[in-house]
């Protein structure tokens, strides 16, 4: 019992924090990190953590994975990089990390319009609303010893909102649109626009969205310019036809007869 007690009194006071890092490029390229902090308190409350890692897999799969061990405070690190090359990766990667029922879920990431005029648009959903069971739906959370964790949390009444933390940062193209998140400070000349969120982990669910504009307002007048001349040279090629055959008929009209 009195161990029992200890470990609850170890746990209150333990810390993890997940958080996904999504950066988007105006091709539509770019990369996901995933950085999982367990302070010194966690490892102490559940040494098994860092032994469970099961990063091969991971690897094995594309994901680049850094082990911090320990941190400043005795804790782990983990984290996890991976780049892609469209939107619709960034959404298979995103939807291979956190599983079904995972605190990330339903991600996807669109890009529309033209080269130098696109729409990004981004949506998912965060929260767990089945509690600490949604970790063992995700192969990727297993890797990183969220479920030892989250089964040690279950077993002893711990509450998730007191030792976990899940947040998301997004970056994309352009100028910001629309977004429930929080958008972060920037300057009228910046190029990206960065979002966050944090997951609420007492069991509700959150919406996740925000949208951009990105144009390249230099490539678009450079193209109009373009097309301008284009035309102009059209037009010039097309009166100069209708003057020399405009001359060639008055010639024609003036030449005698024999």
């Amino acid at each position: 019992m009195c161990g029992a007690a200890l470990m609850l009194l170890m746990l209150s006071a333990c810390q993890v924090q997940i958080s996904a890092d999504i950066n988007v490029t105006e091709n539509g390229s770019g990369q996901v990190t995933v950085v999982v902090i367990a302070d010194g308190a966690t490892l102490r409350a559940a040494p098994e953590l860092v032994d469970s890692l099961q990063l091969d897999d991971l690897r094995d799969a594309g994901w680049t994975a850094t082990v911090q061990n320990p941190t400043a405070d005795g804790g782990a690190g983990i984290t996890l990089v991976h780049d892609f090359n469209s939107p619709n990766e960034a959404t298979v990667l995103l939807t291979e990390l956190s599983g079904p029922r995972g605190p990330l879920r339903d991600f996807v990431l669109e890009r529309t319009g033209r080269t130098n005029d696109s729409t990004f648009t981004f949506t998912g959903v965060g929260g767990l609303p089945d509690g600490t069971s949604g970790f063992a739906d995700s192969e990727a959370l297993v890797a990183l010893s969220a479920a030892p964790f989250a089964a040690t949390i279950e077993g002893l009444g711990v509450r998730l909102t007191d030792v976990l933390q899940v947040s998301v940062r997004l970056t994309l193209p352009g100028e910001p649109l629309d977004t429930n998140g929080t958008l972060a400070a920037r300057e009228n000349d910046d190029l990206v626009s960065t979002f966050e969120w944090q997951v609420p982990v007492d069991g509700s669910e959150l919406t996740l969205s925000a949208s951009t504009r990105d144009r390249d307002v230099s490539a678009m007048i450079a193209g109009w310019i373009a097309r301008a001349v284009f035309a102009v040279m059209i037009l010039a090629a097309a009166l100069a036809l209708i003057y020399i055959a405009t001359v060639v008929s008055r010639r024609t009209r003036s030449t005698p007869s024999s």
